[in-house]
Order: structure tokens, then C-alpha cells, then sequence
């Protein structure tokens, strides 16, 4: 029985690692799926209905029908074969996707809606949002060709699970940057990739981490038997009551809404010196009275006006809030209330009506316009050439002021006194005061923001509320070393347990990092060391 297990456990290690890097080109590559062409493979496909598939189907000719929905890079396009009142193939295009995580997922979300002959499957852990996408895509295909997708939706998956047991060297709960690297360094000491199953409980014996459990997708439980763990689970952004619990109230849940705490929730149990209270929030941006990113008026507002906390105190020199997103996302978060208002008159709508955005901040002249460049920004494509011509060109902002206005969105007022009342302000007054006299100076003594964004509030004002926006996920809450060894309380390494990635704290302090590329930096660097450590641990 041993001699057969481990070899079962070889093809299933060989399998679960190769899925989860070699994504990297099959996601590049078109689809990702080639169907089940196979006679056979379709008898199983029809086989697999019950009366309420069927029923659903039964309206639907045979036939090969498209759809698309949005997944986490982009577009997913599929094609679905139905035959026999079963859906007998599905191919799906996932190279938008991220190569080694939704790439990679693609198929067996395609092969459990073909197994179930339902729409109810479960997501792929790990591609919450490309599975949705392929879900949605499959849903649209099927009700273009007549069918019940209702109906398809309420169709029960069984889950028979299956318990089963396995042995490695290492195992590596999490994915993303840090797993990846992880997985590669650890792979050489016949690691393994936890993909496609839940990670539950870490296993410590006589103070030594020995494996973890696992849900898998049919239900059943894995029981992993390691001689190292590394957990790379991308912090808790995902857990709403958690962050809530955390930080507060207000930030919802993070654009990775899979990453729960479960590497930090182990660490925990293992004696770590580790928990949720060490991590810190990771913003991209502010939310600008509720205007669109990247529309004129968002534009406008990104410009060193006057800003002030929910009391009318100036707090900081304004012009980090035209080029440092972070840095003014972490700013705020350290207001009362993680709130402020930016406070500008109708100068600006005069302004912009006449030169467009650059005629307030030119970001986009000289050789980004001369010499344009593209690249990505928070999911969104920037074409600086476009983005040039967009900004000289003017534009009217009082519609779309006065109606935010009537939303309640954007506060106007004649005057200071009586903008002060509308925001219950105490020190707005004499704060815009004391701007004003800089302003008059041509020297901002206070805060040392440059003389040419000094411009004196007058006329009707307007204020817009600012809170941080863009929740990317956590990151910290486990104490490591300079191999990426978790350490207890007394700074001492826990034997065989490594953790890397979002989950670790010690390189970030109080602040999400202030250049690009900082954070993806640390994910893969921690995940190199802690695979290489690993990988010496257990030889």
C-alpha cells in the first residue's frame, strides 16, 4: 500500500506543480481549454445531466454558441457546444488572464461545468474573479442559445468527497508572486503547490511544522504530511469582518477577495509571533467626491489645492496629492475619520474651460507627449499621448459640478463662514485665512508648497470630500527572520515553518511602499528565500 501511495502522490505532485507555472504559457496562448471532442468524452458529458439539466436544455439546438463577460485582466470569450440537451464543450480564452493564477484555472473550472452539467460550480480558489468571468461568459453563451440558465444555475453539484492523505517535503499554502517564487526554489527539493484546495489547519508536531490540511474541491480532505511549510496566502483583505474587525469600518473588501488570513490564522496556531493587529492596509488612491477616475473633473481635482481635515486644519504641503497616490492614500487614512476635503472656487471652472486639465497641472506635456509611452495604472491602460491631447483640450465642469452639488457629493458656498457652517468646521475660516495671506506672500511658510500653486480662494468655493480609494489587500502580521523563518514571541524560529509575501511583516512599517514595483519586489524575493530556505532545511 505504501509503494502504490507514493506513486499516486508522484503523479499528483507532478500534475499540481505543473499546473500552476506552466500557465505561464498556456495562458499566452489563445485558449486554454481544447474541449472533449472525443466521442466518449461527450457519452460522459450527456451522461453526466440529470432531469433538471436536461430540462434546461431542452429548448436549445445542437450547436456551438459564443459569450464574453469580464474577467480579472480583461475580456474571457468562450465557445459552448451543446449536443443531446448537454453541454459538451467549452473553450475558453484566458490570455488576458494572470498566467499563473487565472490562466491556469481556466480548465478546471471548464471541466467541473462539464463534469456537473451545472452552472453552480465553485470558483477556483485562487481566481475568484476568472472564474466569475468564465461562469458569466458560459451563462451568457447558453441563454443566447435558449437555455434555462436559471435553472442550470440551481442544478446541485454533488461533492463526493474523498479523503486522502499524501507526503512531501515541502508544501507551499498560497500562491500569487510570493508562492510562485516559493514553489520554484522548493520544487528542486520535491515540493509542492497547494492550487486547488483550501488550506484549513497547519499540522505541528513536537513544536515542528509537519504538513496541513486541506478541503479539497470535491469536499473531501487532504492531509499533506511535510517536512516544511511555507505560507504565501496574500494577507486578509478578503475577509471583510476581519478587516472590519482590524481597521475599522468603511473599507470593504480588497481587489484580491480570496486572500481570507489563513497563512497569518496558521501562523498563529503554530505559536508565531504573528496577528492581524501587526498588518497595515495597502491603498492605491483617494475617491474624489464621487467622480469617475480619469474622467476631466477627476483630472482637475488631482491638483495641490487647499485640503484640510474635518475640522478645517491644513495638515500637510498639498502637491504629494498630484504625483504620490500612496502617500496621500496614507495620509488620509491617518486623518480622523480617514477624511478630508480638497477646497477650490470657481477659478478652476473658468480655468479648465478655457485651457483644459494642463492648464492647472500639465502632467501629461514635454516627453510623454513628445515621445508617448502606454502602460498599465490600477487595471487601467494609459496612453500618454492620448492622455496629453485629452488634458490641453477645454472642457465646461459646471454641469458636473452643480449636479454633484445637488447629490450632496461636492459643497458649495458664497463664502468661508458659510462653507465652515455647512461642513461644521471650527478652524475653516481662519484657516482659508491664513492661505490666503501665503497666498498674498507668494511663500508658503507653513508648508512649503511651491509659489506657483499658491493661488488665493475667493468667489464661490467648493469643497470635496477625500477618502482613500483602491483597496489592494494587507499587508503583514507574521514575524519572520532573514531567511524568512517564522519566529515566536522570543524571536526564536520555528522549526520548518516559512512565510513570505503580503503575510509578513518587518519590511513596511506604518506604510504601503511609495514606488512602483515595491511590493512585487519584496512578494518575490521573500518567496526566493523562503523556498530557498526550505529547500536547505530538508536535505
Amino acid at each position: 500500500m505504501k509503494g502504490a501511495g507514493n506513486m499516486k502522490y508522484e503523479r499528483i505532485r507532478a500534475w499540481v506543480f505543473m499546473l500552476a507555472v506552466s500557465a505561464v504559457i498556456v495562458g499566452l496562448c489563445g485558449p486554454v481549454y481544447d474541449g472533449v471532442k472525443a466521442k466518449q468524452q461527450k457519452e460522459m458529458a450527456v451522461a453526466a445531466g440529470n432531469d433538471q439539466s436536461r430540462k434546461a436544455l431542452e429548448h436549445t439546438a445542437d450547436g456551438v454558441y459564443e459569450g464574453a463577460a469580464e474577467g480579472f485582466g480583461g475580456e474571457l470569450r468562450v465557445r459552448v457546444q451543446v449536443e443531446d440537451q448537454a453541454i459538451v464543450d467549452i473553450e475558453a480564452d484566458a490570455s488576458k488572464e494572470t498566467a499563473q493564477i487565472g490562466g491556469a484555472a481556466a480548465p478546471k473550472l471548464i471541466e467541473r461545468i462539464l463534469e456537473s452539467q451545472s452552472l453552480q460550480v465553485d470558483a477556483i480558489s485562487g481566481a475568484t474573479r476568472t472564474s466569475e468571468g468564465i461562469l458569466g461568459a458560459v451563462e451568457q453563451a447558453l441563454f443566447e442559445a435558449g437555455a434555462d440558465v436559471e435553472l442550470l444555475k440551481s442544478v446541485a453539484v454533488e461533492k463526493n468527497g474523498v479523503d486522502e492523505e499524501l507526503s512531501t517535503q515541502i508544501v507551499v499554502v498560497g500562491g500569487g508572486a510570493s508562492g510562485t517564487a516559493a514553489a520554484l526554489q522548493a520544487a528542486e527539493a520535491g515540493g509542492m503547490v497547494l492550487f486547488e484546495t483550501k488550506a484549513t489547519e497547519l499540522i505541528m508536531e513536537n513544536g515542528k511544522a509537519a504538513g496541513i490540511c486541506a478541503e479539497k474541491a470535491d469536499g473531501g480532505i487532504l492531509t499533506i504530511h511535510a517536512d516544511a511549510v511555507i505560507l504565501a496566502t496574500g494577507g486578509f483583505g478578503g475577509n471583510e469582518a476581519l478587516v472590519e474587525e482590524t481597521f475599522g469600518e468603511g473599507y470593504g473588501v480588497s481587489r484580491v477577495g480570496t486572500n481570507i488570513g489563513t497563512g497569518i490564522e496558521m501562523a498563529v496556531s503554530a505559536g508565531a509571533d504573528a496577528g492581524y493587529e501587526k498588518a497595515i492596509t495597502m491603498h492605491y488612491g483617494l475617491s474624489r467626491g464621487g467622480t469617475s477616475w480619469g474622467s476631466e473633473l477627476n483630472s482637475a481635482l488631482l491638483n495641490p489645492y487647499l485640503h484640510v481635515d474635518v475640522d478645517g486644519n491644513r495638515f500637510m504641503n498639498e502637491e504629494d496629492f498630484i504625483f504620490e497616490p500612496i502617500k496621500s492614500s496614507d495620509v488620509i487614512k491617518s486623518l480622523p475619520q480617514r477624511k478630508a476635503y480638497e477646497i477650490f472656487d470657481s477659478t478652476m471652472i473658468e480655468t479648465v474651460r478655457e485651457g483644459g486639465t494642463a492648464a492647472l497641472t500639465d502632467v501629461f506635456g514635454g516627453e510623454l507627449a513628445e515621445n508617448p509611452t502606454k502602460f498599465i495604472e490600477v487595471g487601467h491602460e494609459i496612453d500618454t499621448s492620448a492622455s496629453y491631447e485629452k488634458s490641453i483640450t477645454p472642457v465646461d465642469l459646471t454641469e458636473e459640478i452643480e449636479a454633484l452639488v445637488a447629490e450632496g457629493k461636492i459643497i458649495s458656498a458664497e463664502s468661508p463662514k458659510e462653507l465652515a457652517e455647512k461642513l461644521d468646521m471650527t478652524h475653516l475660516e481662519d484657516t482659508i485665512a491664513r492661505y490666503n495671506e501665503l497666498c498674498d506672500r507668494g511663500e508658503d511658510t507653513d508648508h512649503f508648497k511651491s509659489a506657483e500653486y499658491l493661488d488665493r480662494l475667493e468667489g464661490t468655493l467648493y469643497a470635496v470630500p477625500i477618502t482613500p480609494s483602491v483597496f489592494l489587500g494587507t499587508l503583514g502580521g507574521i514575524e519572520i527572520n532573514s531567511g524568512c523563518e517564522v519566529i515566536d514571541p522570543q524571536g526564536k524560529a520555528i522549526a520548518g515553518l516559512y512565510a513570505a509575501g503580503s503575510d509578513t511583516s518587518g519590511v513596511y512599517g506604518n506604510s504601503y511602499v511609495f514606488f512602483e514595483g515595491g511590493t512585487l519586489g519584496y512578494a518575490y524575493n521573500s518567496g526566493r528565500i523562503a523556498g530557498q530556505s526550505a529547500a536547505e532545511y530538508v536535505k
